[in-house]
């Protein structure tokens, strides 16, 4: 029925069409009507597709169609809105970006490159093209011209928080640590509720294992958002490796307090209580991981430290079996299961 329906949408789409096709003939033939004209012909070979896939077999087939017709739509409504814009700078620069931004949702990261490129030519000072244009050029791993287009688009304007944002970003995925945080930091400068850039100071500080102001930079992230999970989890994270394990499980309980379904946060919140010696805990926590992560090694292997940290070494050594499913951790496991045994004995 879903289908159907969708069909009809379709079809009704297709007299829409049919009407802009007059208009555009009334405007004269234009590069932007070939290419309107080319786009909408492949989205009728889409429909065609999605209609000869009838039954459950071919869902798939239609699914796929259905995300391509739907992406030349996009691509339609951008032309069109270029179209709109000529004689106008401001509305062509405008659109230009909005394709941009377009291209780059739809993974389509070289045309969104173009896009931008197309505002930046008409105008050559504005720092929301640059901004974009970095975006596109990092998807693409292009990143020195990346970091140029974001360095760029600083030089246009220095309070632009966003951009010293996610240049951070490519700093830190190039494991420039310290020049990450400096830019984070100065993306903060220009505004201090950008609450991510203080998540991806502490996360760059993790990557250098320092843990201490990695849990501070948390911290603070939480502070301006205080519904901010993932800032929890990366707070009882660092607290753990710290050996904070009161204030880990603190943060790790409004984790998942916030988020009750975050299986990560669950497997901290076990590890954090098997070291504190609060086992039974510990195992609620770790079958409330397995709950969302079934095949999860390192949550069996809170359950098997929680059962073992009772008494319980039969359910112990099940759960480190479990755990030994996954190659990684074989090698651990069966040192751990043989050790069990022999203190059986």
């Amino acid at each position: 029925m879903k289908c159907v329906k969708r069909m009809f949408l379709l079809g009704t789409f297709s007299v829409v069409m049919f009407s802009w096709g007059a208009v555009w003939a009334q405007a004269g033939k234009t590069d932007y009507q070939a290419k309107i004209n080319e786009l909408r012909k492949k989205q009728k070979e889409l429909v065609e597709q999605m209609n000869e896939a009838t039954d459950a077999a071919d869902l798939n087939a239609y699914n796929i169609a259905l995300e391509e017709y739907d992406k030349v739509g996009e691509e339609i409504k951008g032309l069109e809105a270029e179209f709109a814009a000529q004689g106008n700078k401001d509305a062509q620069v405008k659109a230009a970006i909005n394709n941009g931004t377009k291209y780059t949702r739809m993974g389509q990261y070289e045309n969104a490159v173009a896009a931008y490129d197309k505002a930046i030519s008409l105008d050559p000072n504005n720092a929301k093209a640059y901004f974009g244009k970095g975006i596109a050029l990092k998807r693409l791993r292009r990143y020195n011209e990346a970091e140029a287009a974001y360095q760029k688009s600083i030089e246009l304007d220095p309070s632009y928080s966003k951009a010293h944002f996610n240049l951070g970003i490519l700093y830190r995925e190039l494991e420039e640590y310290d020049r990450a945080i400096v830019v984070y930091r100065r993306a903060l400068a220009h505004d201090s509720t950008l609450f991510k850039a203080h998540y991806e100071i502490g996360y760059t500080y993790n990557k250098r294992k320092d843990y201490t102001n990695a849990a501070k930079a948390f911290e603070e992230a939480t502070k301006i958002n205080p519904n901010y999970d993932k800032a929890y989890n990366a707070l009882g994270v660092a607290l753990i490796e710290l050996g904070r394990y009161q204030r880990a499980v603190r943060a790790l309980q409004k984790a998942v307090t916030i988020k009750p379904d975050f299986g990560n946060a669950y497997y901290r919140l076990a590890q954090a209580l098997n070291n504190l010696g609060r086992h039974q805990e510990a195992l609620g926590a770790a079958m409330s991981c397995l709950n969302y992560k079934k095949r999860f090694a390192p949550a069996h292997i809170e359950l098997g430290k929680a059962y073992e940290g009772m008494g319980d070494k039969a359910n112990a050594i099940v759960s480190y079996e479990q755990a030994g499913k996954d190659r990684r951790w074989t090698k651990w496991v069966n040192w751990k299961i043989d050790r069990l045994k022999k203190q059986s004995q």
